[in-house]
């Protein structure tokens, strides 16, 4: 085909090339898609808007990051008001720092593993051969795990003893199926599914907000958008809490690495109670000493949805899975 046969530009007088309605100007008056220029269709435009994006410091990525870590409270109210344009949508903010979480590292308080989810004659059992100390032995068949951990032992028999039976029926000669092959599928998905589970926190964080700052003014809607602002600024605390232990790690005593994750976590919660104090005052004008037992009320039952839903669910979920 002729190089003059192929249309590369929309301009003014020819059909939009979204809708098709006539052009009168660069910019479409039905559906607003501005006209293509040829030069658009060239690897170095496309490469030069990706790097304006990434460094547009006035762009609306940035000024949402931005006003997320260092004006608490902020986007919510605005949000909530109606002043939209300035800023990325929650869901988008959300899934963007969800995103970041989904490829770096796994948090263990997020991503638990088969051993963490179910009572400790199960991990024996899973570990069966493997030589234990007698104290740890005697440990593990006194530790009843979680709530949901006797549960979770009770399932994991029950799909045990039926894929071993149907194995065996299959082919008689097949070496048994045992908790030590369902630990390692469970643990083989974890950090995934995990990844992928954490955004549950969201909806019963905007239940709990309704409950500590009732107003007709304020539909569930709009708490769950201060939920999901919240968590979002959550998850990016995490990671840049956990990088230098990460970095770390990979010079220095891993006890102390290990060890030092439980102190950055708490350091999280700390840092997030500070923030939700202060994001309180802004969106419900609350006063300091409500705002502050709020923020700590919250984390009370952030921590009471991560242990009575998010982890059971999370089991269950990866159980139907695999």
């Amino acid at each position: 085909m002729a190089d003059n046969e192929v249309q590369t530009a929309s301009a003014p007088g020819e059909a939009c090339r979204n809708c098709g309605a006539p052009l009168s100007s660069r910019y479409c008056g039905v559906c607003g898609q501005r006209a293509l220029d040829p030069d658009e269709r060239r690897i170095g435009h496309l490469l030069r808007d990706a790097l304006g994006v990434l460094t547009n410091l006035d762009g609306r990525a940035w000024r949402t990051f931005i006003a997320l870590v260092f004006r608490p409270g902020a986007l919510s109210k605005d949000y909530v008001e109606g002043r939209r344009v300035y800023w990325l949508s929650p869901i988008a903010l959300f899934l963007i720092a969800n995103l970041l979480f989904f490829l770096s590292p796994p948090i263990t308080d997020f991503s638990l593993s088969f051993e963490d989810q179910v009572t400790g004659e199960t991990v024996l059992a899973a570990n069966e051969g493997e030589p234990v100390s007698a104290e740890f032995e005697a440990f593990l068949r006194g530790w009843r795990g979680q709530l949901h951990s006797p549960l979770a032992s009770q399932l994991v028999e029950r799909r045990v003893e039926a894929r071993n039976a149907r194995q065996q029926a299959q082919d008689p000669q097949a070496g048994r199926y045992s908790v030590a092959d369902y630990r390692d599928a469970y643990n083989a998905v974890n950090s995934e599914v995990s990844k992928l589970l954490i955004g549950l926190h969201i909806p019963f964080m905007a239940l709990a907000l309704a409950a500590l700052f009732p107003s007709r003014r304020l539909f569930y809607a709009d708490q769950f958008i201060v939920a999901l602002h919240i968590f979002s600024f959550f998850i990016i605390l995490q990671q840049l809490l956990m990088l230098p232990a990460r970095i770390a790690s990979g010079f220095t005593d891993a006890g102390w690495v290990s060890a030092s994750f439980g102190y950055l976590l708490l350091t999280g919660l700390l840092a997030l109670a500070v923030h939700m104090a202060f994001a309180f005052r802004t969106v419900y004008a609350a006063a300091w000493w409500r705002a502050a037992l709020s923020s700590l009320a919250l984390i009370a039952a952030l921590l009471a949805i991560h242990l009575l839903i998010y982890r059971p669910v999370q089991f269950l979920v990866i159980h139907a899975l695999i």
